[in-house]
């Protein structure tokens, strides 16, 4: 079940009227949640491709209507080429259409409480809703440790740094003009 819905994933949040959504309570998340999360980001690190670190790490990303979208690092012999488990979740997410990340659930079978790196806390930043902070669960070999994107990267810049608001899902980007269409 790598992109499908999680009982309690909305519970967790709450849609606003203008389409936006906050965590109900950002100290605490739905316990329900959290562990299926964890659960998926753990399963996921199965499927690692990491041949040169040895080291898996899986992801498993909330989006805002409940769905959960998960990825793996892939590694790459030319090192700056990889991708981290975070970005190969949230792309997901973003291939399926949603473009508002609520939680981020981070497994590294290695080590406990691995964080994500600072490239993906930049794009993670990018898909956080408007006004509120993003949950990361760090996997602890227990119930998981809840992080907040915010204290991870405090002081970010991103899209609402930007004079142009970025373009929302499901609509069409410009097509491009032919000389002769003028």
């Amino acid at each position: 079940m790598p992109n499908s819905e999680i009982a309690g994933g909305r519970d967790m949040c709450e849609t606003l009227t203008n389409g936006l959504v906050r965590l109900q309570n950002r100290r605490a998340m739905n316990a329900d949640t959290q562990k299926e999360l964890l659960d998926r980001a753990r399963a996921a690190a199965n499927h690692a491709y990491a041949p040169y670190s040895e080291f898996p790490v899986g992801a498993a990303a909330l989006a805002a209507d409940g769905s959960v979208h998960i990825g793996c690092n892939v590694e790459n012999a030319s090192y700056g080429l990889t991708i981290c488990a975070e970005r190969a979740a949230v792309s997901a997410a973003i291939s399926a259409g949603h473009r508002q990340i609520v939680a981020v659930a981070v497994s590294a079978p290695k080590v406990s409480h691995t964080t994500p790196c600072g490239a993906c806390r930049q794009f993670l930043n990018e898909f956080k809703p408007a006004k509120i902070d993003m949950a990361i669960i760090l996997d602890d070999r227990e119930a998981g440790e809840v992080v907040w994107l915010d204290d991870l990267l405090p002081r970010a810049f991103g899209p609402q740094a930007l004079p142009t608001p970025p373009i929302e899902a499901n609509t069409s980007l410009p097509t491009r003009r032919d000389k002769n269409d003028r």
